[in-house]
């Protein structure tokens, strides 16, 4: 058997480390440690291989690199190196979403507090509450991974978390996020430990024995992508320290399922699942093991056994070891039929399809779910999960479909289950209590589902693209996975209340994959938008009606027109009737979509073998030139026309045969575009970034000092043709020299995936959408004022650029916008509150003062801020005293600045800069002002 050791804490913190001093020693440059001094001083004298000789010495695990070949983890020290020494430090302002929720992973709760729930969602971190619901905290931040796969509470020890990465649901969208293996907490979420496997990529399952928290089961599915030896189950006996390989079958099959019996926990099960590279296969099935895990055997008698058998869910009877459950994706059936429901009652040596009615609730995509529950007190009641839940409670013979009764904890027009469930939760002590995961996020029941609480107060939005409008104030839209395309301001979200978000639109079922949602610039009742493989629509805002623009194809030759899941689309920069979207083929509307013409050849079919495809991935027209378009598809293929589609040509060379995720048509320069391709559908994890000044004849690549990881969007800032933006795997980074190198930018948000940017050029905002954290913004003036006026030639001189975010200065603030006030008890409305961001560069590591003085040089309000070198920024609530007062009952009075023209100081170490600033008057209630 194979046994993997993995020392975390040294490999993560003292391998890293070190690798990158050495690497900074050989360069000559120690800048970018100044933030751990004096830690590593002595790199900067004369023995610094001397010392690292010793560390080396020291710590001999360091022959222990090739344990760790995962590409998630080597990327994360380059990321946490760059956004620790970054001198970009804005803050990033959250917008939510928060009213439409996420897809959900995994859901758990304390057996003995049921108030303490935890709830993973697949790219969105893992929340914590511990006040049934009402306020949540992510508890898996700044670690190396993204996806999570399951996470199980050790049930004679509820504090211990064990939580495997790597979502569990295949799907090729680009947003399926690997992981790198296995974590533990043994205080409830306070602080983890990396346990290994980490080529393990996505685990379905861990298992935890019932008397022992240090035993564990994990099933892992593997590479999605590719085919990789680390399938199956690994099984641990000291909580993580080593692991045994159990059970393997070969490179293509990893372990769904696996589940041990509460009575008698010599006694498991798991199941197998063929899932590279289709979604079936003869080597999916169900084992056995009566030794606690060491040895397995296949059970077959009476199970599906062809060619196509699928995705494997278990359950064994809390009570009974010998009773036990699967829910089986059995596509060896038509697939709206692939649902069925076997039984063992005597350990698994023979199994019977427990129903005689089809149980329709895998209409095709079993392999998204197949987890069964059964009730701990009643193993003759269970929950199978699919697009609906289907509940029997006789043993599986007759199955009704849960549904029940919809309350949301904040404002959400849906009123049925969302569909798509993931994961259940059966309390032990009362079974009528469920908590529920799927597609629309997290619900409770307290009557075995008759009725669910909606817990929509977790911003984990999963958006694939977004847009902005030129309303005042502008609205941001989105498309997200299964939770249809929403709008709503671009405002600071506050979690004390309700967001002021809505849907674009809702299908029937209270979801609906929404992909690119985009505005009438000129029109503002008129917005776009789209769910999967080009289902584009048109919407009327003042009527609320829409109606499909769906361009068809001449009859008898439907088969021949393909799109990707999320198909591209674009307004004209030119002409806002003149629509755009993309196929294997190029589509024109002159009339917002009313009729359509095809304007190029297919696409798909790139005169390189390896680039053969089936649609397009990415699509941009020239803001320069009307008619320059430029194509990508999913395999790498780049297309440009010139003249409005009479005539194309490809230039993929040089391009790597991936997805062509996002095309950038400069604004300064005819013949400049710029590409971002994303592997992560091929296990993929590279960064590819690409610039062309001759229209993609040529390429470079503009990766830079990029981290290795996957890369999603670029943009041109409007203002400076040499500062660009780019969507990252795990952050937004900024580059003032047009690539040449790299600075992360920001601070506030978390480690997300960056799934799109835009920029609203009115405000100058830089909008981001991530998937699984919802949307921020970050204000660019003071970046575009910084570098105003260089030269291209000046982006060579790397002094240059320095000196422009460490010369002192003081930034002019936006102008300040008081919060409204109520018409009840007049006082103040705090959700319309928008903080104010004072921004400075400065040259060192310094405390100055920063304060805000009335035309006769009063001090109205200072504060004391430590100062970075780099670009700072303080963002204040405009309150200058807070003041509580007892009346009838207690009211809170915060004292804001009165509307009117001041100055702002910035004061440190024989340094004096001021600027003006004006508060602008809103409807607010004189008494909250401080005369």
């Amino acid at each position: 058997m194979n046994k993997c050791f993995v020392q975390v804490e040294k490999i993560l913190e003292v391998k890293y480390i070190i690798t990158e001093v050495f690497s900074m020693i050989k360069m000559g440059n120690y800048s970018r440690f100044n933030f751990w001094s004096p830690l590593f001083w002595p790199f900067t004298t004369l023995v610094p291989r001397l010392v690292l000789l010793m560390m080396f010495l020291a710590f001999p695990l360091f022959t222990l690199a090739n344990d760790l070949p995962n590409p998630i983890y080597q990327s994360w020290g380059a990321h946490q190196a760059l956004k620790q020494s970054t001198p970009f430090r804005f803050h990033w302002v959250h917008l939510g979403p928060v009213m439409n929720s996420a897809r959900v992973e995994a859901v758990q709760a304390h057996p003995a507090r049921p108030g303490t729930m935890y709830v993973a969602f697949g790219s969105g971190n893992l929340w914590k509450t511990t006040d049934n619901g009402l306020t949540w905290k992510p508890i898996f931040e700044n670690q190396p991974v993204l996806g999570i796969g399951d996470i199980a509470v050790a049930p004679s020890n509820p504090d211990v978390i064990w939580l495997g990465s790597g979502e569990s649901l295949k799907k090729a969208r680009n947003f399926t996020m690997p992981g790198m293996g296995v974590f533990r907490s043994d205080n409830g979420g306070e602080s983890w430990q990396y346990l290994g496997l980490p080529d393990s990529y996505h685990i379905g399952e861990i298992a935890v024995h019932p008397q022992n928290p240090d035993v564990a089961l994990v099933a892992v599915l593997g590479h999605f992508w590719t085919p990789n030896p680390n399938r199956g189950v690994y099984r641990t006996e000291d909580g993580g320290r080593t692991w045994e390989h159990v059970l393997y079958v070969d490179e293509h099959t990893g372990a769904n399922d696996v589940v041990i019996s509460p009575s008698n926990p010599n006694i498991i099960y798991a199941s197998l699942w063929e899932n590279y590279p289709s979604i079936a296969g003869p080597q999916s099935g169900v084992y056995k093991s009566n030794d606690g895990g060491k040895t397995w055997q296949r059970l077959s008698g009476g199970l599906p056994t062809g060619p196509r058998t699928g995705r494997i869910g278990l359950a064994v009877s809390w009570t009974n070891p010998d009773k036990v459950y699967a829910l089986i994706d059995n596509l060896n059936r038509p697939g709206n039929l692939a649902a069925e429901v076997y039984r063992s009652d005597d350990g698994g040596q023979t199994w019977h399809r427990t129903h005689q009615e089809d149980l329709l609730i895998f209409p095709g995509i079993g392999w998204y779910f197949t987890d069964i529950y059964v009730n701990p007190q009643d193993d003759d009641e269970i929950f199978a999960l699919g697009v609906r839940i289907a509940h029997s409670q006789d043993g599986g013979k007759t199955f009704s479909l849960v549904g029940g009764k919809i309350f949301h904890l904040f404002p959400n027009p849906a009123e049925c289950l969302h569909l798509d469930h993931c994961e259940l939760w059966v309390d032990w002590e009362n079974p009528r209590h469920l908590i529920l995961g799927n597609d629309g996020g997290l619900y409770v029941s307290w009557d075995r589902g008759k009725s669910w609480l909606h817990h929509n107060n977790i911003p984990a939005g999963e958006f694939y693209d977004i847009s902005v409008d030129n309303e005042d104030p502008y609205h941001v839209y989105g498309g997200t996975q299964d939770d249809a395309a929403v709008y709503g301001p671009a405002k600071e979200w506050d979690p004390r209340f309700p967001d002021g978000w809505t849907y674009l639109w809702l299908d029937a079922w209270a979801g609906g994959d929404g992909c690119f949602t985009i505005p009438d610039p000129e029109d503002p009742h008129t917005v776009y938008f789209s769910s999967q493989h080009g289902g584009i629509r048109r919407k009327d805002m003042s009527s609320g009606r829409s109606i499909s623009i769906r361009p068809r194809w001449p009859e008898g030759k439907e088969n021949a027109l393909r799109f990707t899941f999320v198909a591209p689309y674009l307004i004209s920069p030119h002409n806002h009737l003149i629509l755009y979207l993309g196929g294997n083929y190029v589509f024109r509307s002159l009339n917002r979509g009313d009729k359509w013409e095809v304007i190029s050849p297919d696409l798909s079919r790139s005169r390189l073998a390896n680039k053969m495809s089936t649609a397009l991935g990415a699509l941009a027209e020239s803001p320069l030139k009307p008619g320059l378009i430029y194509a990508g598809t999913d395999k790498g293929a780049f297309w440009v026309t010139k003249n409005g589609g009479v005539t194309w040509e490809e230039h993929s060379a040089g391009l790597p045969n991936r997805y062509i995720h996002s095309i950038c048509a400069s604004r300064f320069k005819e013949s400049r575009v710029y590409v971002v391709v994303t592997g992560i559908n091929d296990d993929d994890f590279n960064a590819y970034l690409y610039a062309s000044e001759d229209y993609g004849q040529t390429w470079r690549s503009i990766k830079s000092n990029l981290p290795q990881e996957v890369a999603y969007v670029l943009l041109e800032d409007p203002t400076n043709e040499n500062i660009l933006y780019a969507g990252m795997y795990r952050g937004v980074y900024v580059s003032v020299d047009r690539g040449q190198s790299w600075s992360y930018l920001g601070q506030g948000m978390p480690d997300a995936c960056i799934s799109d940017l835009v920029i609203q050029e009115r405000e100058m905002d830089l909008v981001a959408a991530t998937h699984g954290r919802g949307i921020y913004k970050l204000n660019l003036r003071p970046i575009q004022a910084a570098f105003q006026g260089l030269k291209n030639e000046d982006i060579k001189n790397k002094s240059l650029l320095k000196k422009r975010w460490v010369d002192k200065k003081l930034f002019v603030p936006p102008p300040g916008k008081l919060p409204q006030f109520g018409d009840t008890h007049r006082e103040p409305l705090y959700k319309t509150l928008e903080r104010i961001p004072f921004t400075f560069t400065w040259d060192k590591e310094e405390e100055v003062e920063l304060a805000v003085v009335n035309g006769q040089g009063q001090k109205l309000w200072s504060t004391k801020i430590k100062a970075q070198p780099g670009f700072n920024q303080f963002r204040w609530d405009m309150v200058i005293k807070h003041v509580q007062s007892m009346q009838a009952y207690f009211i809170h009075y915060d004292r804001f600045i009165p509307p009117g023209k001041y100055k702002i100081l910035l004061e440190g170490e024989g340094t004096k800069l001021s600027q003006e600033w004006e508060v602008k008057p809103s409807n607010f209630y004189p008494r909250y002002f401080e005369r």
